[in-house]
């Protein structure tokens, strides 16, 4: 696969993941021949962690042909939760108010691993993808004309070089790094500890939707049901620290979340069944100074992180991925070199001005809002919630925000 100028192919994909196997699919079906470089192996191993695909991402998955597959083996979320551990107050807000602005008027939970799985299959079998593992990025070049990616296999260190390259290759972007673009930001002072469970919740907790976000006297919690396990998300007391976290399924329960499933459940019923995970991390608040550098582009989480609370982090990397597609293959299969210049351009400047307008500040403010300890806070929070969830126009509004609608080409 050779393109012009001596590239290896006109665009170089850095990490297979989610974000940058949709940015291959949406450019080969666009008649773009993508190589995509990931660091890791081909197997994907079972991790319960992000699940959440929000109305308009699966919009974009049913453009790559797949939101069918998704939808039919995932979890349809068709109401909203939001509760408190020790007040009866419950706002709750139904997708169908959403029938006719969307073909897809519910929020989906579908395992990212099985997300993951699904677009390496496409990927894997698309004619104009060529999907390479142990492909380990250590430097990036870019000029004018092209750019290069220095890699290590297990065969030794070589170069592969691109018209374009795409750095979708996480938060710790080897790509974003290389070319000395700053992501400045925070993380948050408590780690979050995420678990899994097979112990059916919705048994024990009393009218509990698939997805409910709860506030408490130590922080935020969240239950959301995913096809094989009850995903649990609590805030924990333990400080953020250096080094990497550990994952201790088959360890005692920690103490935080012990303790809340013992509160929501009752009896220790929950010990039935021994956690599927168990594992801590932390949640950032980050965004790439520039999402370009010459024939370079960025996208998911090597442009922009954001706190999990919603689940936005995921769906707007595919928001990213499909954008960067949709502008460039036009140009790009033409040969129409100041088209993808102007194209990648406006990638750059409008999924930032998105980052900015929309992701980030609805990522700190749900942060921000189940993070509230004080009870007085916590009550007049859910009372406000229930007053908009009883006004149509209100209810449909906050899910529109919270589903990531309005994110215009």
């Amino acid at each position: 696969m050779t393109a012009a100028g001596g590239a290896d192919a006109p665009v170089i994909v850095i990490g297979g993941g989610p974000v940058g196997l949709v940015a291959a699919l949406g450019l080969a079906r666009g008649g773009v021949p993508v190589i995509v470089l990931e660091a890791g192996a081909a197997g994907v191993p079972a991790e319960w962690r992000g699940s959440t695909l929000h109305p308009p991402t699966l919009e974009l998955m049913d453009q790559l042909d797949l939101a069918a597959q998704v939808v039919r083996a995932g979890v349809r979320v068709d109401r909203l939760q939001y509760r408190d551990l020790e007040s009866p107050l419950v706002a709750e807000f139904c997708y169908k108010l959403l029938d006719g602005a969307t073909r897809f008027p519910f929020r989906l939970q579908y395992e990212q691993y099985k997300l993951l799985r699904l677009l390496r299959t496409a990927a894997q079998t698309h004619p104009d993808i060529e999907l390479r593992f142990g492909q380990r990025a250590v430097a990036v070049e870019s000029d004018e004309r092209q750019a290069q990616v220095i890699v290590d296999t297990a065969a030794g260190r070589r170069r592969v070089a691109g018209n374009w390259l795409v750095g979708a290759d996480g938060a710790r972007s080897t790509v974003r790094r290389a070319l000395n673009i700053d992501s400045p930001g925070t993380t948050y002072d408590t780690l979050s500890l995420v678990a899994a469970t097979r112990f059916e919740l919705a048994a024990a907790i009393a009218d509990l939707a698939p997805a409910s976000y709860w506030t408490g006297p130590r922080g935020r919690v969240s239950l959301i049901r995913t096809p094989d396990t009850w995903r649990v998300a609590v805030t924990t007391d333990r400080p953020t620290r250096r080094g990497p976290l550990e994952t201790d399924a088959g360890e005692a329960p920690h103490p935080v979340l012990a303790q809340t499933l013992d509160r929501l459940v009752g009896n220790r019923r929950w010990t039935e069944l021994p956690l599927v995970q168990q594992q801590f991390y932390r949640s950032h608040q980050r965004l790439a100074d520039r999402f370009q550098a010459g024939r370079v582009l960025l996208a998911g989480d090597a442009a922009h992180l954001a706190s999990t609370t919603g689940g936005m982090g995921l769906n707007a990397g595919i928001h990213d991925a499909c954008d960067l597609a949709w502008r460039m293959a036009g140009p790009l299969r033409r040969g129409d070199t100041e088209g993808a210049e102007r194209a990648a351009a406006e990638y750059a400047a409008h999924r930032r001005g998105v980052a900015v307008r929309v992701v980030q500040p609805a990522t700190r403010a749900a942060r921000a809002a189940v993070d509230v300890i004080g009870m007085r806070e916590r009550v007049a929070r859910l009372e406000a919630l229930r007053r908009a969830a009883t006004d149509p126009e209100e209810a449909v509004r906050h899910l529109r925000a919270v589903s990531m609608f309005g994110e215009d080409r």
